[in-house]
């Protein structure tokens, strides 16, 4: 494998890539990047078993293959690299070479059929909602969720859709969020599921205020496609309490008053 690259494109995949890696990773692998060429550009993949992210970026492609390399040692190495124009080459042994006119780094990667492989989503259903709303949705109900493990079916955010509805909601046990936007077209898919805190954390960090997504779900996990960033997560398993129960009934005892004023 050998390819050329923009240093600056290069940096922003490997930092969208790298935050799901644990500092301790049960497994060397999960510490590494799995970088694969595809048509006029790389797919880096990086994964914790529970989440996995990958992005594509257009590159110089020379020779196709794939390898895998030490994350933190990778990007601190293309971070530092002295010009903007550099070259990623992988050798039969595992050795990647980053180099170019005026230096040239040498690290050890791992081989790619030791990296996880990702689940597939094949002849599953898709629902389609525009990023803009789906991270306005995450901002209101994010800040409710709980950390206490005891309690982990609320270590997340419940992701409702039903026909042209899509509603959030999440729960500390003292604070309860509910979101709720209608989507531009019904939907055949009926989405009933708790997407962990961790997830929720990439989501605010990949989308955009502009464009849309497509959401597809698995056997126990969910599938953020934004376009260039592909997002995998496993999902909480167990049942979310009924929060409509705790939602007050309407009141005529209502009073106004002008936000600004009451800040």
């Amino acid at each position: 494998m050998r390819f050329k690259a923009k240093k600056s494109i290069l940096v922003n995949a490997i930092q969208t890539v790298q935050n799901v890696i644990t500092a301790k990773a049960s497994l060397p692998i999960l510490s590494h990047i799995l970088i694969e060429t595809q048509t006029g550009e790389i797919r880096l993949t990086a994964t914790d078993l529970d989440i996995g992210i990958s992005c594509v970026v257009p590159v110089d492609i020379i020779e196709a293959g794939a390898i895998t390399v030490p994350a933190k040692r990778f990007s601190d190495i293309v971070k530092e690299f002295p010009s903007e124009d550099l070259a990623v080459c992988a050798k039969k042994n595992n050795l990647v070479v980053i180099d170019s006119n005026d230096c040239q780094f040498k690290i050890m990667g791992l081989s790619k059929d030791e990296f996880p492989k990702l689940p597939e989503f094949k002849d599953k259903k898709v629902v389609k909602i525009e990023q803009a709303v789906l991270k306005q949705l995450l901002i209101l109900t994010s800040f409710a969720v709980s950390f206490d493990e005891s309690r982990y079916v609320l270590n997340g955010i419940l992701f409702k859709i039903n026909k042209n509805t899509i509603t959030l909601v999440s729960t500390d046990g003292k604070r309860l969020a509910i979101a709720e936007r209608k989507l531009s077209a019904d939907v055949e898919v009926d989405l009933n599921v708790i997407v962990p805190l961790k997830t929720v954390h990439e989501l605010n960090r990949n989308l955009k205020d502009s464009g849309g997504l497509s959401l597809i779900l698995g056997d126990n996990q969910l599938l953020f496609d934004l376009g260039e960033v592909v997002i995998i997560s496993r999902l909480i398993e167990g049942e979310f309490p009924d929060y409509k129960q705790v939602v007050p009934q309407p009141s005529d005892n209502k009073m106004k008053v002008d936000r600004n004023q009451f800040l």
